[in-house]
C-alpha cells in the first residue's frame, strides 16, 4: 500500500466524490419510479430502458447511502465519550444544516407552485397537476410523509438519524461488529416499517458511518486493498440486478449492487485524488451540491424534460437517449449560473438555505 496521508486523502475522496453523486441524482428523476421491463436485443426501445434503468434505477440509487454514509462519519469521528451535552450540542448545529434547509426548501416548493399557478391563471390557463395536488395535502403530507419537494426524504431521514444518534452509539459501543451485521441483515432482507424517516437505507448508511467513526476507523484502509474486487462483485451484482429489472428479486440484489458499490465509488474517488486538476475541480464544485439538490425539481427539471417531449428528440428512441444525457447538464448548468448569482448578490440567502455549506 502506497504511502498516502489517509486522513487528508479521506476527506478529500468524500469532498471530490459530492458533486459526481447530485449528478447521478438529477439523473434518478428523469425516469419515473416504475421499472420497465427489458429484453436480450438491440431494438432501440429496449437499449433507452436497459441504458436509463441501469444509470436512474441502480447507478442512481448509490448517492443516498454515500451521503447518510458519510454524515454518520462526520457525526461521530470526533466524539471520544457520550453525554448530553455533546447531543444538545451537535443537534442544535444539525437545527442550521438540516432542519431549516428542510423547511426552507419545502416552502420555496410550495410558493413556487402558488405563484406560477396564480399567474398561469391570469393569463387564461388552468391549474397544473403539481398544484392540484397541494390542494389536497395536509401540512403532515407536506413536511414529513412526503415531502413536497420529494428528494428531500433523505434530509428527513437524516434529521431522524441525527435524533436517534444516542441508540447509535450504545448500540454499537456495546454490540460492535454483530451489531453492525445484524442492521446489514435487515438492510439485505428489504424490510421496511413504512414510517417516514425510518427507512433501513437511512438507518443501515448512517450506522455504518456511525460505526466507522465511533470506533475511528479509517475507510480507505479497507476501500485501497479491496477496491478492485469490491468493483468486481458489484459489476456482478450489478448484471444481476438489471437481469431481475421489474421482478420480486430485483431489490434484493439491488441492495447487495449497492453493498460493493459504495465501496467501488470510494476506491474510484481514491483513485481521481491522482488527477490534480480533476480533483481540484470537483471539490470546488462540492459546495454547490446541497442548492442542485434543493432546487433541480422545482420545475426545472421538469420543464426541461416537457421540452425534450416535445422536440425532435421525443420522437425517436434514440433520440429520448440522446436528450436524456442531454437534459442533466443543462439543468445543472442552469442552476449553477443562478448559484453564482445567488453567491454574488444574496450570500446570506444562499448560506441560510444550503445551511452555511
Amino acid at each position: 500500500m502506497r504511502n498516502i496521508d489517509f486522513i487528508k486523502t479521506q476527506s478529500q475522496v468524500i469532498e471530490l466524490l459530492r458533486f459526481p453523486l447530485i449528478v447521478l441524482v438529477v439523473f434518478v428523476h428523469m425516469l419515473p419510479f416504475e421499472q420497465k421491463e427489458l429484453y436480450p436485443n438491440l431494438d432501440a426501445n429496449n437499449v433507452y430502458n436497459t441504458i436509463t434503468e441501469i444509470i436512474s434505477h441502480y447507478l442512481g440509487r448509490l448517492p443516498v447511502p454515500c451521503f447518510f454514509l458519510f454524515s454518520g462519519y462526520f457525526f461521530f469521528y470526533k466524539i471520544t465519550e457520550w453525554s448530553t451535552h455533546i447531543y444538545t450540542s451537535q443537534l442544535k448545529k444539525r437545527v442550521k444544516s438540516l432542519l431549516k434547509p428542510y423547511l426552507c426548501w419545502n416552502i420555496i416548493y410550495v410558493l413556487v407552485i402558488y405563484l406560477k399557478n396564480v399567474l398561469f391563471y391570469s393569463l387564461g390557463r388552468g391549474f397544473d397537476e403539481s398544484y392540484e395536488e397541494l390542494c389536497t395535502l395536509s401540512l403532515y403530507d407536506i413536511f414529513v410523509r412526503l415531502p413536497i419537494n420529494y428528494p428531500l426524504w433523505y434530509l428527513r431521514d437524516l434529521i431522524a438519524m441525527t435524533i436517534l444518534t444516542p441508540l447509535f452509539y450504545y448500540y454499537f459501543k456495546y454490540t460492535k461488529a454483530i451489531g453492525l451485521l445484524a442492521s446489514l441483515i435487515i438492510y439485505l432482507s428489504t424490510f421496511e416499517s413504512g414510517i417516514p424517516g425510518l427507512s433501513t437505507t437511512a438507518i443501515f448508511y448512517f450506522g455504518l458511518g456511525a460505526f466507522l467513526g465511533q470506533f475511528k476507523y479509517n475507510m480507505l484502509k479497507f476501500v485501497i486493498p479491496y477496491g478492485k474486487i469490491a468493483s468486481i462483485l458489484a459489476i456482478i451484482a450489478l448484471g444481476i440486478t438489471t437481469y431481475y429489472t421489474a421482478s420480486e428479486a430485483n431489490e434484493y440484489w439491488l441492495r447487495v449492487f449497492l453493498v460493493f458499490g459504495i465501496v467501488s465509488a470510494l476506491f474510484t474517488g481514491c483513485l481521481c485524488t491522482n488527477y490534480i486538476s480533476l480533483k481540484n475541480k470537483l471539490i470546488s464544485l462540492a459546495p454547490t451540491v446541497f442548492f442542485i439538490y434543493g432546487l433541480h425539481m422545482i420545475y426545472i427539471l421538469g420543464w426541461f424534460k416537457g421540452g425534450l417531449a416535445k422536440s425532435f428528440l421525443g420522437v425517436s428512441d434514440y433520440g429520448k437517449l440522446l436528450g436524456y444525457f442531454i437534459i442533466p447538464p443543462l439543468c445543472i448548468g442552469l442552476i449553477l449560473i443562478l448559484y453564482k448569482l445567488m453567491k454574488r448578490f444574496l450570500p446570506q440567502t444562499l448560506n441560510f438555505i444550503t445551511g452555511n455549506r
